[in-house]
């Protein structure tokens, strides 16, 4: 019986306390439109980009990697800010935009990318014998881009590419052409492709790790005490998860060059370092020793 207490006791623990993979914040992210600079005379053109957000964002939901690691803000959010920042909701977007775009919505990175090369290619081949009959190959090809900008620094930290064919052959009737509905789905199901093959590279090939150093600030500010606790304005949309360790620095005057003006730095003091113990989506605890106080700086050891 003891030992039974034991392993339930075990289990109960399990269950309130999160493991550490479960306590480290996950990283906001908000998905653009993609633009498309693919040739224009496709009438399907215009349904291109965002059928290549589209299917990025169900390749990245799907991916157990990538939706443990990031959260993805609901399109409509993204629409919203847009339409009150007077921009466009699809279409090419350039990184001082995104950034802005990304700080109002509290989103480290905006995903965003564009379809740089389509085609359709279809061979056709007749028999002899039976005039007017033959055989039909289509050859659709993709290539799509992706980039993950920093809304801190408004740089790309990240740009991944890659490519999609399908095949479709069948036999055809003098005539006979491929119809609207059947080159649009070969047209989609390419995107399609180059966008899961996307997702796979950007979870294979290193980028995560350079997506989570970047998102993790270094620094940042106290925003109030309590005793040996400090509440920071860093939190899990930020990198910062349970066990980090941050310093506590009390910056003085800058320092002024007097012949050039330049500004040098500051007089600093460190006066406390502590570890995280508590780590929300935009705020952290850390519990302290030495000494700290508000609008105090704090930097990540």
């Amino acid at each position: 019986m003891k030992k039974l207490a034991a392993a339930l006791l075990v289990l109960a623990l399990g269950a309130v306390c999160p493991s550490p993979v479960a306590a480290q914040g996950k990283i906001r992210i908000a998905i653009w439109d993609f633009e498309n600079n693919a040739p224009t005379s496709w009438w399907f053109w215009k349904d291109m980009g965002p059928a290549a957000r589209n299917h990025i964002d169900t390749a990245m939901s799907e991916n157990s990697t990538l939706s443990g690691r990031f959260i993805v803000i609901e399109r409509e959010k993204l629409d919203l800010v847009l339409k009150e920042q007077g921009l466009a909701t699809a279409g090419a977007v350039d990184p001082q935009t995104a950034a802005k775009v990304g700080r109002l919505l509290g989103v480290k990175y905006i995903v965003t990318g564009g379809i740089d090369k389509f085609a359709i290619n279809s061979t056709q081949g007749r028999l002899p014998t039976l005039r007017g009959l033959g055989g039909n190959v289509v050859t659709a090809e993709a290539t799509v881009n992706l980039r993950f900008i920093d809304t801190t620094t408004a740089e790309r930290v990240i740009a991944i590419a890659a490519d999609g064919e399908v095949k479709k052959g069948g036999g055809f009737a003098r005539g006979a052409s491929l119809s609207q509905s059947a080159e649009w789905g070969v047209a989609s199901e390419t995107i399609e492709k180059a966008s899961k093959a996307i997702v796979e590279k950007l979870v294979s090939g290193g980028y995560l790790d350079r997506l989570g150093a970047a998102a993790a600030i270094t620094e940042g500010k106290i925003i109030k005490v309590d005793g040996q606790r400090a509440w920071i304005n860093l939190g899990a949309s930020s990198g910062v998860k349970v066990g980090d360790t941050f310093v506590v620095v009390d910056v003085g005057e800058a320092l002024i060059d007097p012949d050039s003006g330049q500004k040098l730095g500051a007089d600093e003091k460190q006066t406390a370092s502590g570890e995280v113990v508590e780590a929300q989506e935009k705020f952290a605890v850390i519990q302290f020793t030495g000494t700290a106080k508000a609008k105090d700086t704090v930097r990540r050891k």
